[in-house]
């Protein structure tokens, strides 16, 4: 009488699948540690400032200022840790472009606060920031296109 509990071994020396030691579950690999991204190729940088200022003045016509601060936003979150230049760019435009979406915003509230009458005032003010904030665009593309970090001037700065 065996009184052992160990599994017998056939004679052939093979060990069977249940009477193997059982298996160890492996550790998940470590997660790769934050890489901070690439830095931009100077050249890159300059392209990427100027097209949020371009786009953004177009999305400011295509849009008539309502979305048009979404360019220079998905643009600088995607860019702004690669390069300095981007992200001052990226903030600037978008401070102007919600500066247009409050002036645009206000404006309508106003004027319907006042029945009407106060479109008359507030419609112009509209069209000449916006046409303001389509200018200002083109000239500060043209100085991120040089690598300059250009102001806009009257803006509210909601992202410093």
């Amino acid at each position: 009488m065996n009184d052992t509990t160990e599994p017998q071994t056939p004679a052939d020396g093979t060990v069977p699948p249940e009477a193997a030691a059982p298996q160890q579950p492996q550790a998940a690999p470590a997660p790769p540690a934050y890489a901070a991204p690439a830095p931009m190729l100077e050249s890159d940088a300059r392209t990427i400032a100027m097209l949020v200022h371009i786009l953004a003045a177009v999305a400011l016509v295509v849009t008539g200022g309502t979305l048009a601060f979404l360019v220079p936003l998905i643009m600088w979150l995607i860019y702004r840790e690669r390069s300095a230049l981007v992200d001052w760019h990226g903030k600037t435009n978008l401070n102007l472009q919600l500066t247009s979406l409050v002036v645009i915003v206000g404006g309508f509230i106003l004027g319907l606060i006042t029945l009407g009458i106060g479109l008359f005032v507030t419609v112009p003010l509209m069209v000449a920031y916006a046409i303001y904030a389509l200018v200002i665009s083109i000239v500060a593309g043209v100085k991120a296109n040089n690598g300059e970090y250009y102001r806009i001037p009257l803006v509210i700065p909601f992202i410093k």
